[in-house]
């Protein structure tokens, strides 16, 4: 039976693992990135990114059983790559200070034609093609040595293969690609922005091979030399392929650095207020709404006291008491800009209540609440939840939401969805979704969430300055 190796390129971290053509995982593998990678704010090294892939790989144990390779990675980083694949300059984020301004006349230039096209709001984690323009402005001599203009995933493929490609699940977030009708590079788009046509990286769908493993980079990461690699997808693209969320009319809320939820359609949405992508299957649309939960938990573990255990942090909210969660403070966790469907250009955060007679669960379970209930404006209406997750925040979530969470096991899923491409693209063979856990919420606690979030959407209007956003519909057409 053939084996298969998704290897998913995260922000904080490279995980890999190894599952046989029956879904059966044969070896996990991670390593986490260097704080150091992130050089300023905005900007990436992605050396870092080689040397995690490399140690990830090798924490496989023996990887020369794989025989194919399947690529998820972090998305929005426009990198600009040389001749050899390598990349010219530090990666640019969809954070990076200098967008906000390039994208406003972009979106004052492109015109409705083309937006609808585009078949996003115009953003910097929407318009990454402007990367090419913020080099252009701030490093000229970055681009006299570009060949290519990539996302993550260019790198990462050039460097297994040699080749250049982007699929189209990241090409939808550069803001010169026709995601609603076409899925190719727009020409006019392209020359508005001052980037030449050449210097994109061709399309390639997500399920196709995109070349063979090159003789150094299997030695590199001990693999064999020679077998397919498939040109894979953006991660949370790959993990709905593998949980085939348009199967199903729950949503996919998946936990990380970025919180997503994310849900499948038959057809575009001509006027987003979430992030639209192309889907790793031609003909359909994942709507992604985004916020970075992961990033405010981390910020509210050290401003409690627990470091970087977030974990100990969730934990302990998990075992609030109801009259500890009613006097919870309330947290606003925006502390970074959000993308869709909050769209803040800037952070917007606050923790209101924290007394100084506030005990350590009270406090705990208003710090998690803000994460969830942020989560919770941008959910809509659903039966259930499809989550990936921790069980102690999955059972938080249950309350929170008002409705059962069906907990994937399955922590790797992104590298999961990458192995699941590789084993589709190269032999056909369908992985199955790996099982689930059903949680429900309490019914005990359904009076205190009912009040908490009623306060919790007064209070991020006010902190905000607008009325929390809501969901966009989702017609059965569309499912």
């Amino acid at each position: 039976m053939a084996t298969y190796l998704g290897i998913d390129l995260g922000t904080s971290a490279t995980k890999t693992v190894l599952v046989d053509g029956a879904g059966r995982v044969l070896a996990r593998g991670r390593a986490d990135h260097r704080p150091a990678h992130r050089q300023a704010r905005g900007r990436v090294d992605t050396a870092e990114w080689a040397r995690s892939v490399r140690l990830a790989c090798h924490d496989l144990g023996d990887a020369t059983r794989a025989d194919a390779v399947g690529l998820a990675v972090h998305c929005p980083v426009a990198i600009p790559l040389d001749d050899a694949g390598e990349a010219v300059a530090p990666g640019l984020c969809w954070d990076h200070p200098a967008l906000p301004d390039l994208v406003e006349a972009y979106a004052k230039a492109r015109g409705d034609e083309a937006a609808t096209l585009v078949g996003n709001a115009a953003f910097p984690a929407t318009a990454m093609g402007l990367a090419w323009r913020f080099f252009a402005e701030h490093e000229p001599e970055t681009l006299a040595r570009t060949r290519t203009m990539g996302f993550v995933g260019t790198w990462l493929g050039h460097r297994l293969t040699g080749r250049d490609a982007i699929d189209p699940t990241q090409a939808s977030y550069s803001g010169l690609f026709a995601c609603t009708d076409g899925c190719d590079w727009i020409d006019d788009l392209a020359a508005l922005v001052g980037v030449p046509r050449h210097v994109l990286p061709p399309v390639v769908p997500s399920l196709s091979p995109l070349g063979t493993l090159l003789p150094e980079a299997a030695a590199e990461l001990g693999l064999r030399p020679g077998i397919p690699v498939v040109t894979g997808a953006a991660d949370t693209a790959a993990a709905a392929c593998l949980l085939d969320i348009h199967g199903s009319r729950a949503p996919l809320y998946t936990v990380g650095t970025t919180h997503v939820v994310t849900r499948s359609s038959a057809v575009p949405d001509r006027a987003p207020r979430v992030l639209q992508r192309a889907d790793v299957r031609p003909g359909r649309w994942l709507w992604h709404s985004a916020t970075n939960g992961g990033v405010a938990l981390s910020v509210a573990a050290r401003l409690l006291g627990y470091g970087d255990a977030v974990e100990e942090l969730i934990a302990r909210a998990g075992a609030a008491t109801i009259a500890q969660a009613e006097a919870a403070p309330v947290f606003i966790p925006h502390v970074t800009p959000e993308r869709g469907p909050l769209w803040l250009e800037r952070p917007r955060t606050a923790l209101l209540g924290y007394l100084p007679d506030t005990d350590a669960w009270s406090a705990a379970w208003g710090a998690v609440e803000g994460v969830a209930f942020a989560v919770r404006l941008m959910l809509g209406d659903s039966d259930h939840v499809v989550m990936v997750g921790s069980l102690d925040y999955a059972g938080i979530v249950a309350d929170l939401f008002g409705r059962p969470v069906h907990l994937v096991e399955e922590t790797y899923l992104p590298a999961m969805g990458a192995a699941a491409m590789a084993a589709e693209g190269t032999d056909g063979v369908i992985l199955p979704a790996p099982p689930y856990r059903r949680i429900d919420p309490r019914p005990e606690w359904a009076h205190v969430v009912a009040a908490r979030w009623e306060s919790y959407g007064e209070t991020w209007g006010r902190i905000v300055g607008r009325p929390a956003p809501t969901a966009p519909p989702m017609s059965e057409e569309s499912r």
